[in-house]
């Protein structure tokens, strides 16, 4: 019975009210678009923190330092432990790199010990070597003054098509190095080869050989001294060869713990021993309150969703009560009733989410687009290509699609299910019982308070449940509860309405209190979206505006001297020789000039910035231009006199330090133990920024590299903005003879100011697909509308009442919808911004704003939330005027 059945009740009717169909379909779609957007995004973190901790990954401990490295001489030291169960000890250089000539593009260089055979069949990388290097004089003679590389297939394959001759170099350029090599072979990935994450372009260098062209070189004047390999032997003195980490492979059944333990007690303070699981897992902290705020905004649109597609389901119910009276009356079980509907919502489910996926593809791709230069800078592999949804996350939409289809339609089916026949046959809708009712209160009051006590609790609750579990609990019970809350408003304001509004609106005022049912879940959907977008002005403006106060401060040079560019110099992938300095200070037009180096070392479980400045230089330079702030700048006279530090804020907020107390970074050769001067502002790092004089910090941690120059040009020299000046032209040639960039400070904080308002936009962006889930709750409510008062408006065209009359009554309702479901946006909204910058921004990253109210915006988001109310609306308004009056009319 039931396969002809729901052909003949469902299918035609969902071919005959396509129009309805396609609105749950749409809704169901843009719900799924979101969670598959969110969970690409959320892909797309993980893979950078990956990558950022553990590229190569696959073993089973890490030795590391963070961004300090490694000495290699722990790895000799692990290995003559003869440690029991430890298969081999690997320490590897991985650092982006440039290839020269050509579109320079960005490569990955993988610096290994060619002592362990790693080009053998069996090597632990699972790439396939291929020799082309023939064994010859000329071979011998280039390999004298050339670095022998081995280069991924792709690669080798370019660079054969470009050089024009066979003893043309394979240039490697890093920062302001370059370095000619001579690659001997290609090598292919294997399947779940680890290097296959790397990319196409991959440069293989011996360890020695590639640890040594990444750290700082000699100083020219040393070099031209002593000589050149004399020099570098030389160097290795001063500045021991680091790598970045090295991997140990354990043997099959070892006891993970003891050689853990075992490990640890050889590398002793020199550095940190850890599974794989503890290795990403201080990145994994910084990048999963992004992750929860993106599932939180696939989340409320699903909810969101499911409450619309629960009042369009309605719809079908409501049309088809007479359909279903006759069904009953007729033997059919309510089962069948239940089934009868179900089965249509999981075919709508299913088409929602067929249309979602390829929507939440192209969704996630233009956001990635956006910020295309920052996921550059975060990748080890800048080709890297993460926006494509894994299998787990298709399935995820799918199933989340049909869920929210069919536990949308339980409600009204099994309503329609447990009616009377007698009832169901009479063509005027009933009303819902006391059960039902009291059920909805219940689940209302156990939501908020389950939600507030979650807030209250949330520091004896894991991280992040509380006040982010919280805040979703609490408001998924006032969307619950919003057919409540728009009863007692409207009922409130109807005195006021009836004197001051049309008749028009006066029935569509006296329609709404009849059926706050069926108007409160769309007013709550449309209050939650004005909500959320006034919270994302409000934080917005708030962390904006200081923000933008203080960069106005710190950004004073006139010039900024960086490899790569901007984007690369602030994650410290393009790093420049210190000796740069010095002849960036040679120039005419010059005053002076501050090298800024970038570290983020790992400190209480977390990633922490810090910045290695020339304190006195900027200190000096700067407050020549800003005067006002001359008692902040004089903190930054005390760095230079020895293992003394300041720390932003929120650094000290955040991880409970005061002036006086020490902060121990890992260092090359153990612990650094550094001396908190004071507390200064800074809003570089939401996990604390540490600011140290550039000179200490290269004595404490052997680095000597700068990330970016600070050109501070004498007075005349620095012009108008575009103008072209001694000074400035003369930076500019040196930073093209040298292979660097330049931008002035118009330029720079143009950068930084488009990167924060991205970051806004990127927020409002997810925010409007929830706008526009509530427009077309809109249009479904108001369907229900005219179909509920179908007699009421055949009554009314009876008697005389114009089509534009009974177009304006409708019309009359979308914009009371759109009224009140703004004006608790804005109630809502507020105390959102208030516990987002007070609450969460506070217990994440120790930032404490003050509370903006963003009045321009808001006016704008009120206007557009009534505006979209009314224009969805129409569709419903067309559909009532074309009501038979007999059909209308017809008895009961």
């Amino acid at each position: 019975m039931m396969p002809p059945l729901y052909r003949l009740l469902s299918l035609r009717y969902l071919v005959h009210r396509w129009d309805r169909a396609a609105l749950i379909v749409a809704s169901i779609a843009i719900g799924v678009a979101t969670l598959v957007s969110s969970r690409i995004l959320n892909q797309c973190l993980e893979t950078a923190a990956s990558q950022t901790t553990t590229p190569l990954g696959g073993s089973d401990l890490y030795v590391s330092n963070g961004e300090l490295g490694v000495l290699r001489t722990v790895a000799d030291d692990i290995r003559a432990a003869q440690i029991p169960g430890v298969k081999s000890v690997q320490p590897l250089v991985v650092e982006r790199v440039y290839v020269a000539g050509g579109d320079n593009r960005a490569a990955v260089l993988v610096g290994a010990e060619l002592s362990l055979h790693v080009l053998d069949s069996d090597n632990p990388f699972k790439a396939r070597f291929v020799r082309t290097l023939e064994n010859n004089w000329t071979t011998a003679r280039l390999a004298l003054t050339r670095r022998l590389v081995v280069l991924s297939k792709a690669l080798f394959d370019d660079w054969t098509t470009r050089r024009t001759g066979p003893e043309d170099p394979f240039v490697v350029k890093y920062g302001t190095r370059e370095v000619e090599c001579l690659p001997i072979g290609y090598i292919e990935y294997e399947d779940g080869s680890p290097m296959a994450a790397l990319g196409r372009n991959v440069v293989g260098m011996e360890i020695g050989q590639a640890a040594r062209f990444v750290r700082p070189g000699p100083p020219p004047a040393a070099a031209a001294l002593v000589g050149g390999s004399a020099s570098e032997a030389a160097w290795d003195t001063f500045a021991p060869i680091r790598v970045n980490r090295i991997d140990i492979v354990l043997e099959p059944g070892a006891d993970a713990i003891a050689a853990q333990l075992a490990v640890r007690a050889v590398t002793a303070d020199r550095a940190i021993v850890k599974t794989p699981s503890a290795q990403g897992q201080s990145t994994q902290e910084i990048v999963s309150g992004l992750q929860i705020g993106f599932a939180l905004c696939s989340a409320g649109a699903m909810i969101v969703g499911l409450f619309l597609v629960y009042n369009a389901l309605s719809v079908t119910v409501a049309e088809r009560r007479h359909d279903i009276g006759i069904l009953r009356s007729l033997g059919a079980t309510r089962w069948q009733i239940v089934w009868l509907f179900g089965s249509m919502a999981l075919v709508l489910g299913l088409l929602g989410a067929a249309c979602g996926v390829p929507v939440g593809i192209v969704m996630a791709r233009t956001i990635l687009g956006q910020f295309r230069e920052e996921l550059g800078a975060m990748f080890v592999n800048p080709s890297a290509d993460p926006a494509w949804p894994t299998l787990a996350t298709l399935v995820l939409a799918v199933l989340a699609g049909v869920a929210t289809a069919v536990f949308a339609a339980l409600i009204p089916a099994v309503q329609a299910a447990t009616q009377d026949p007698a009832d169901a046959v009479r063509r005027v809708p009933g009303v819902a019982g006391g059960v039902w009712k009291l059920a909805h209160r219940a689940a209302c009051s156990a939501l908020i308070a389950g939600g507030v006590a979650m807030i209250l609790t949330r520091h004896d609750l894991p991280p992040r449940v509380g006040s982010f579990g919280g805040l979703m609990f609490a408001l998924v019970g006032l969307l619950l509860a919003a057919p409540i809350i728009v009863s007692l408003l409207v009922r409130f304001t109807h005195p006021l309405l009836r004197r001051v509004l049309p008749i028009e609106a006066r029935l569509a005022a006296d329609n709404m209190i009849r059926s706050p049912g069926r108007t409160g879940v769309v007013i709550g959907a449309l209050a939650a979206g004005v909500a959320v977008m006034v919270q994302t002005a409000g934080v917005g403006r708030s962390n904006e505006e200081p923000v933008v106060r203080w960069l106005d401060e710190v950004i004073q040079a006139d010039r900024f001297v960086f490899a790569g560019n901007l984007t690369e110099a602030a994650s410290s992938q393009t790093p420049m020789d210190s000796h740069v300095r010095e002849e960036l200070a040679r120039l005419p037009g010059v005053e002076g000039v501050v090298g800024i180096r970038y570290i983020r070392p790992e400190y209480n479980g977390t990633v922490v910035f810090m910045v290695a400045i020339d304190a006195l230089s900027y200190a000096e330079e700067t407050v020549k231009r800003v005067p006002g702030n001359k008692e902040g700048l004089a903190k930054l006279h005390a760095l230079p006199r020895g293992n003394v530090i300041l720390v932003s804020e929120n650094f000290a907020l955040k991880h409970g330090i005061k002036p006086g107390d020490t902060v121990t970074l890992p260092g090359p050769r153990g612990p650094v133990a550094l001396t908190v001067l004071d507390t200064i502002r800074d809003y570089s790092w939401t996990r604390g920024t540490i600011f140290i004089d550039r000179a200490v910090y290269a004595a404490l941690f052997q680095d000597y590299l700068v990330d970016v120059f600070h050109v501070y040009l004498s007075a005349g020299a620095g012009g108008a903005a575009g103008e072209s000046t001694a000074g400035g032209d003369a930076v500019a040639t040196f930073a093209a003879n040298r292979g660097l960039n330049v931008q002035d400070r118009p330029t720079l904080r143009r950068f930084l100011a488009e990167l924060i308002n991205r970051v806004y936009t990127l927020a409002f962006l997810q925010q409007i697909v929830v706008g526009v889930v509530a427009a077309l709750g809109v249009v479904t409510a108001l369907l229900i509308s005219v179909l509920q008062r179908k007699r009421e408006l055949g009554l009314l065209l009876a008697v005389g009442a114009t089509p534009g009359q009974v177009v304006r009554t409708v019309l009359a309702e979308a914009v009371l919808m759109g009224a009140f479901g703004t004006v608790l946006g804005v109630l809502f909204g507020l105390p959102m911004e208030w516990y987002i910058l007070r609450v969460v921004l506070v217990e994440e990253s120790g930032f404490v704003f003050d509370l903006i109210v963003p009045w321009r915006q808001g006016i704008g988001i009120a206007v557009g939330a009534v505006a979209v109310a009314t224009l969805a609306g129409l569709l419903p308004a067309l559909h009532a005027i074309r009501t038979r009056i007999t059909d209308a009319i017809a008895y009961e």
